[in-house]
C-alpha cells in the first residue's frame, strides 16, 4: 500500500507539472499576443501558475521518486534564513519600481511578483524549522506544502464556491421580494455584462451600501471561508496519520500545509491587484503568518484527534483557528468595504474624514493581529522545542 501511494504521488506530481506547463505556457502565449491592456496581468498570473505547478510539482515528483527508491530524506534544518528576508525587501523595492517607472513591466515584473509571493511562506517555515531543528525531514515538509498548495486549495475552492452560490441565491431572493427588487435585479444583470461598470468604484460603492450585499460578504468572509479553510488546509496531516507524529512534528506538518496554502494564495490572488501591488503584497505578509499559525494549530488538533488523546482539546484548537481566521477576514473585508464607500462622489468631506479614520483603525488592528499571530507562532515553536528536548 505504501509503494502504491508513492507511485500514485509520483504520477500525480508529474500530472501537476504537465498541467502547469500546458496551462501556464498557453497563458504566457496568450499574454504576449493578446490585448496590451491585459498583458501585464495575464503574464503575471500565467507565470505565477507556471512556477507554482512546475516548481512545487517537480519537488513532489523528486521526493516521490526518492521514496520509491528507498532513499532516506535529510532532516529539515534550514540555515541563513535572514538572506531570504533581505531578498524579499529587494524584490519589493525593485518590483514596485518596475511598475511605477513603467520599465517594460509585462516582461520584467512577473518574476518579482513570483518571488514576493514565494518568499514569505518559505521564510516562516524556515524559521520554525530552524527552531525545531531535526523534528521533521525535507520529504515530509515538501509533501505537506504540496498538499496545502494543491489538494487543500482545490477542495476549499470547490466547497467555498458551493457556499457562495447558495448565499448568492438567498441574497437574490431577498432582493427580489422587496418593493422594486425585480427591477433592480434586471438593471444589475445588464450592468454586470459591462466590464467598465464593474471597474467603476463609485458604482461598486453603491452596491456596498446594500444591506443584503453586506450580509452576504459577512457570511462568506467571516462565516464560511474560515470554517472551510481551517478544516481542509491541513488535510495532509491526516493523510500521514499512520506515521503517528508527536506534537512538534504534527505542528510543523500543519504549519507546512498552511505555508503551501498561503503560497498558492500569494501567487494567484494578488495578480489582479497590480495597481496597488506593494500594499497588497505587504498585507499578504499578515495573511501568510495567519495561515502558518492556524495551520500549526490545526496540526496540533490532528495530533489530539488522531491519537484520541483529548477530543475536546482538538475541537478547541479548531475553534481557535477559525476564530483567528474570522477576525482577520472581518478586518480585511471591512477595509475593502470602507475603501469602496470612501470613493469620491458618494460622501461629503466629513464622511471622507471619518472613513479615513476607519481605514487607519482597521489597518492598525490588522497590524496588531499580525504581530499577535507572529508572537503566538514564536511562543509555540519555543514551547514545543523545549518539550521535545525534554523527551
Amino acid at each position: 500500500m505504501l509503494r502504491l501511494a508513492q507511485a500514485l504521488l509520483l504520477i500525480g506530481a508529474l500530472g501537476i507539472v504537465a498541467l502547469g506547463l500546458l496551462t501556464g505556457g498557453l497563458g504566457v502565449l496568450s499574454g504576449l499576443v493578446g490585448s496590451p491592456a491585459d498583458r501585464l496581468m495575464t503574464l503575471t498570473l500565467s507565470v505565477s501558475f507556471l512556477t507554482l505547478a512546475v516548481g512545487l510539482g517537480l519537488a513532489l515528483a523528486w521526493q516521490a521518486w526518492q521514496s520509491l527508491q528507498g532513499r532516506a530524506s535529510a532532516p529539515f534544518r534550514p540555515r541563513r534564513i535572514w538572506l531570504g528576508g533581505l531578498l524579499y525587501l529587494l524584490v519589493l523595492l525593485v518590483g514596485q519600481a518596475i511598475l511605477s517607472l513603467d520599465l517594460l513591466p509585462a516582461l520584467t515584473f512577473p518574476p518579482f511578483h513570483v518571488a514576493a509571493g514565494v518568499l514569505p511562506p518559505l521564510i516562516v517555515l524556515g524559521l520554525v524549522g530552524h527552531g525545531l531543528s531535526g523534528t521533521v525531514r525535507w520529504r515530509e515538509v515538501v509533501l505537506q506544502v504540496g498538499s496545502g498548495a494543491f489538494l487543500a486549495t482545490s477542495l476549499a475552492f470547490a466547497v467555498e464556491l458551493a457556499i457562495i452560490l447558495g448565499i448568492v441565491m438567498v441574497a437574490l431572493f431577498a432582493v427580489a421580494i422587496r418593493p422594486g427588487g425585480p427591477e433592480l435585479l434586471q438593471a444589475l444583470a445588464l450592468h454586470l455584462e459591462s466590464p467598465a461598470w464593474l471597474q467603476d468604484p463609485v458604482r461598486l460603492a453603491a452596491l456596498a451600501r446594500e444591506p443584503v450585499i453586506l450580509a452576504a460578504i459577512a457570511l462568506v468572509a467571516v462565516g464560511g471561508i474560515p470554517f472551510v479553510e481551517e478544516a481542509l488546509k491541513t488535510v495532509g496531516v491526516g493523510l500521514l496519520a499512520w506515521q503517528r507524529p508527536g506534537p512538534a512534528r504534527a505542528f510543523v506538518w500543519g504549519l507546512a500545509g498552511g505555508a503551501g496554502f498561503a503560497l498558492a494564495e500569494n501567487l494567484l490572488n494578488t495578480a489582479g491587484s497590480l495597481d496597488t501591488w506593494m500594499p497588497v503584497v505587504v498585507l499578504r505578509l499578515g495573511a501568510t503568518l495567519l495561515h502558518c499559525f492556524t495551520g500549526g494549530l490545526m496540526g496540533l488538533a490532528w495530533y489530539q484527534f488522531l491519537g484520541r488523546r483529548n477530543l475536546s482539546r482538538a475541537a478547541g484548537l479548531y475553534v481557535a483557528s477559525v476564530g483567528v481566521h474570522a477576525a482577520w477576514n472581518a478586518l480585511a473585508a471591512g477595509l475593502t468595504v470602507i475603501s469602496l464607500l470612501g470613493q469620491p462622489g458618494p460622501v461629503d468631506s466629513a464622511g471622507q474624514t471619518w472613513m479615513g479614520v476607519g481605514i487607519a483603525t482597521i489597518l492598525a488592528l490588522l497590524v496588531g493581529l499580525a504581530l499577535a499571530v507572529g508572537l503566538g507562532l514564536t511562543g509555540l515553536t519555543a514551547f514545543l522545542g523545549q518539550r521535545s528536548a525534554q523527551t
